[in-house]
């Protein structure tokens, strides 16, 4: 199959974008295509901070990059869920390699890390680096959450200037 070029995949760690990193990659076999691994780092939109507050001007608040709050009571003897994703390891270059250790044996892939709106990160990306097609998953939101937060795969296959392919 000849035709694409540039083939751009969305990945987050998520599985559904581990499904769409699968499919980009057979889909750049087959093209041989070059296959860009994109993610898109935006400050968490559940963050809620009190400008000026700070850990310096109250010792009573906790301080991470994405919370500023009251210092959280301890967990006395409660173990931590191994279940639980670490926030540390959702960190742009912890993504990035996580898709290049799934990707290793490909020679003509490159990656990128993009800061802001996801929708709008993938838009500007592809249209400026003439990408042929849009490999990305579908997280599947529906319902109330789905109308107040849209959908970063609907505006990507509304918006985008090439063929998008949404993995399920």
């Amino acid at each position: 199959m000849k035709g694409f070029k540039k083939i751009f995949v969305a990945f987050d760690g998520s599985n559904d974008s581990v499904e769409a990193l699968k499919k980009a990659e057979y889909m750049s076999k087959l093209s041989d295509a070059r296959l860009t691994v994109g993610y898109v780092h935006e400050p968490s939109l559940d963050t809620t901070v009190t400008p000026g507050l700070t850990k310096d001007s109250d010792p009573n608040l906790y301080q991470s990059h994405t919370y500023v709050g009251p210092i959280p009571p301890p967990n006395i003897g409660s173990q931590i869920n191994a279940a639980e994703p670490n926030l540390q390891d959702n960190t742009p270059d912890n993504i990035i390699s996580e898709a290049s250790h799934r990707l290793s044996h490909l020679v003509n892939v490159e990656y990128e890390v993009l800061y802001g709106k996801p929708a709008n990160e993938i838009l500007d990306f592809t249209k400026e680096k003439d990408v042929d097609l849009v490999v990305m998953g579908n997280r599947g939101i529906s319902g109330i959450k789905k109308l107040v937060m849209g959908s970063v795969s609907k505006k990507v296959v509304d918006e985008a200037e090439c063929p998008v392919l949404v993995v399920k």
